[in-house]
């Protein structure tokens, strides 16, 4: 009778044990309860936990194109329908392009009672260009084989948006709040993820970002530095037209065709009004453009 007792019990034991969720899988990451951030080297360790939780809010087509390793997809449009699918005790790390779409995620999890919510910081854009595990990524329909010329364009123009970003932080430095340069930082993010696609859709290596925005020299006054934004924008427009001249590839050449409008149509004219001391209205810069001033 003593051993059946025993047995009984210990059967009751292992059954309790093997109900429910698991918890506390994620026990060796330091997570702060509600809302926090981590740049993705800091959260790499905590992702690739067995029973992590990395949750990638972009659209089925970006994520397709390249995700971070272990990251499943609910885009930020369909997370409130799908929280079912995201166990609430164990912390939530999420990630975007940038990490705009997984700040507002992380709103919506804290107010579903999601009690540790992590946003990536610098999103898959970060990910990536840190080196860090990619996922599957889909098959190209293309053959991702490029020429020499058509790589080193693609190399050109993420060159071209990074010193871009670099050179607009350095202006907001010296003149904080300036229009267009505040509202164009955003805008070379999405630029660069637009390349940044590609290189992966056609097995590009992305180079190092060698450029830093302190070490940028910026004009005396706004007006000199939307000059040379005009001069910048000039010479942007002229290195996309070089492009098109051999670029074959359908996507490629439509990514390089959005780019070049965007500067021609809306930060050279968004220049040319804060060069003759007429400020900022609409067309400023907001969305895709690229100003170039080479400061």
């Amino acid at each position: 009778m003593k051993e059946m007792m025993i047995a009984v019990l210990a059967a009751l034991v292992f059954s309790g044990c093997q109900s429910g969720p698991i918890q506390g899988v994620d026990s060796t990451a330091k997570v702060s309860p509600g809302i926090s951030e981590m740049s993705p080297a800091e959260a790499r360790p905590a992702v690739e936990a067995a029973y992590s939780q990395l949750v990638d809010v972009r659209t089925p087509e970006e994520y397709a194109s390249g995700h971070a390793n272990r990251a499943r997809n609910i885009p930020l449009d369909t997370l409130e329908a799908n929280l079912d699918k995201i166990e609430k005790n164990e912390p939530v790390y999420l990630i975007c392009q940038t990490d705009n779409r997984s700040r507002q995620a992380a709103k919506i999890l804290a107010a579903n009672g999601f009690g540790k919510v992590v946003v990536i910081t610098g999103g898959t854009i970060a990910w990536r260009s840190a080196g860090l595990p990619m996922g599957d990524e889909a098959p190209a329909t293309l053959s991702t084989k490029l020429d020499e010329r058509t790589a080193k364009a693609l190399l050109s123009a993420l060159e071209d948006e990074r010193r871009a970003a670099a050179t607009y932080e350095a202006v907001l430095a010296k003149f904080p709040g300036a229009r267009p340069f505040e509202n164009i930082v955003e805008a070379e993010k999405e630029h660069q993820a637009l390349l940044l696609q590609l290189f992966t859709k056609y097995a590009v290596k992305v180079p190092k970002n060698e450029f830093v925005a302190s070490s940028i020299a910026v004009p005396d006054t706004l007006s000199e530095a939307c000059k040379a934004g005009i001069k910048g924008e000039e010479e942007n427009i002229t290195l996309y037209d070089g492009f098109f001249e051999f670029t074959k590839e359908a996507d490629i050449k439509a990514v390089f065709e959005r780019l070049q409008a965007a500067s021609r149509d809306n930060h050279l004219p968004a220049f040319t009004r804060c060069a003759a001391g007429g400020g900022a209205g609409p067309g400023s810069g907001k969305g895709l453009g690229g100003g170039r001033p080479n400061l």
